[in-house]
């Protein structure tokens, strides 16, 4: 198994294996797009804001954003690039694309492009960007060296790259989603199940991310984790965060006739998280890496 396949996809093919996969993202974060910021925002804004410090980017600094999604990252980076640099993100999903471009244009922004655009293949000249960044995107995409390659070839020599990825899971907060995967179809449900079917090995671990890293022409690699705290109302509310979010393909994969059964279930594991008063405080892991392309 190398770095191109997702384990738990048929290793016949693995092109087909990996388009198919990016098309799953782009349909699931699609469906989301319009609720993923007002459900999720609180959670991905703070992180993508702390990226973009951590990535030392300067005023005028040319900057891409791979998998933007509705805009954590991209408007952090605006608010330190200044009105003398610009932003480009890019998202493999049209819907949320065009949700964040609408919120651009609704902000009056003009040194900011969003476009439909996919990390192993990046549509721009090379040495294009300063900095280029990527929140919980790129650890997804399965050819993380074709990537890698990508990047690397669109940024200037000493140009910053900087990304995040999960951490280790606290414990108890496997069981939700353990409980949903019981109800997904089996190909689904393998993809879900486990951190090296997940990510790739960008996302994987601390180790095997340094070590791609180097490999494809990156140095300084520079990796801290940081605990995000999320508080949820109600066990409804995240419910609906995962609907507006990463779970929501998964979602739509379940037959109407079992989603309720499946709610439950789910509610019924949250529970035994829940405080007193029914809400929920859930800390994650959040790991930054920063490199320097050579």
């Amino acid at each position: 198994m190398t770095d191109t396949q997702f384990r738990g996809e048929s290793p016949a093919d693995p092109a087909v294996a990996a388009h198919r996969r990016k098309q799953a993202l782009a349909h699931g974060f699609s469906l989301a797009a319009e609720e993923y910021d007002a459900a999720n925002g609180g959670f991905f804004n703070p992180i993508g804001a702390r990226l973009a410090r951590l990535a030392g980017l300067r005023t005028g600094d040319r900057v891409l954003d791979v998998g933007c999604g509705r805009g954590a990252v991209l408007f952090a980076a605006l608010g330190e690039v200044g009105p003398d640099g610009y932003v480009v993100g890019v998202d493999l999903a049209d819907g949320m694309v065009r949700a964040t471009a609408a919120q651009a244009a609704g902000r009056g922004l003009r040194n900011v492009r969003v476009r439909v655009d996919d990390a192993e293949a990046l549509g721009f000249p090379d040495r294009s960007f300063e900095a280029a960044l990527s929140s919980f995107a790129v650890i997804f995409t399965p050819d993380p060296v074709a990537a890698l390659s990508s990047l690397r070839r669109v940024l200037v020599p000493g140009g910053r790259f900087g990304f995040t990825a999960f951490g280790a899971d606290e414990p108890g907060w496997e069981r939700p989603g353990a409980a949903l995967n019981a109800f997904l179809p089996p190909r689904m449900a393998r993809l879900r199940q486990s951190r090296a079917s997940r990510y790739n090995a960008l996302g994987r671990s601390p180790e095997e991310a340094a070590d791609l890293l180097h490999r494809a022409g990156f140095t300084d690699v520079r990796s801290h984790e940081h605990q995000a705290v999320t508080h949820y109302p109600s066990a409804d509310a995240w419910w609906q965060a995962q609907r507006a979010g990463g779970w929501r393909a998964a979602l739509e994969a379940i037959p109407a006739a079992r989603l309720d059964e499946a709610r439950q279930a789910v509610l019924a594991e949250l529970s035994r998280l829940a405080a007193p008063d029914g809400g929920l405080r859930r800390r994650t892991a959040v790991r930054y890496t920063t490199v320097l392309r050579e």
